[in-house]
């Protein structure tokens, strides 16, 4: 046996070394060109989007802008309308007696009257509680245009008047029966 190189499987003939070097080169050169036009189009899509973050940015702060020193009135909330004395009279009239009743429970459980109105437990705005003696007080209920004073020696459901409709239950249909 001799030492002889294997013959080559591959059917081509020998190159020389420069056209080698030239594939070689061009290899490396279109590789380098297809990296550099992967790298524009990222820069392009980059270029883009900030572009696209900067506008969307500006839109909103318009519009933050156009809310907060505009006041558009799509956004303004009218208020209720003002409730008429007689509306402000019931709902005091209601306010004084449900007053009236946290005194007498805590009559009940304790025995006594309160010697302040807190101690009844946390009372409702606008209330002024005096009592009178260790049998009888005065709840008065004070708004901005309306007073109305409850001693307890008057009935409590003859001071309430016509605010008692709303302790009433409602009334069930006759047709859900």
């Amino acid at each position: 046996m001799t030492d002889q190189p294997p013959e080559s499987i591959d059917p081509q003939p020998p190159v020389s070394a420069e056209a080698e070097r030239a594939r070689a080169l061009a290899a490396v050169m279109r590789d380098q060109a297809e990296r550099a036009e992967v790298a524009r189009q990222v820069e392009v899509r980059r270029y883009h989007r900030s572009r696209v973050r900067r506008g969307a940015l500006l839109g909103v702060w318009a519009a933050v802008a156009y809310v907060w020193l505009g006041s558009p009135s799509w956004l303004r909330v009218d208020p209720p309308p003002q409730p008429t004395i007689g509306q402000e009279a019931q709902a005091l009239r209601l306010n004084v007696f449900l007053q009236s009743q946290q005194i007498e429970a805590y009559r009940a459980v304790s025995g006594r009257l309160p010697y302040v109105l807190e101690e009844a437990g946390p009372p409702f705005m606008g209330m002024e509680y005096r009592r009178r003696d260790s049998r009888s007080y005065e709840v008065s209920g004070v708004s901005t245009r309306v007073h109305i004073r409850y001693t307890s020696e008057q009935e409590p459901l003859d001071f309430v008047g016509e605010a008692a409709d709303v302790l009433d239950e409602t009334p069930v249909d006759e047709e859900l029966q």
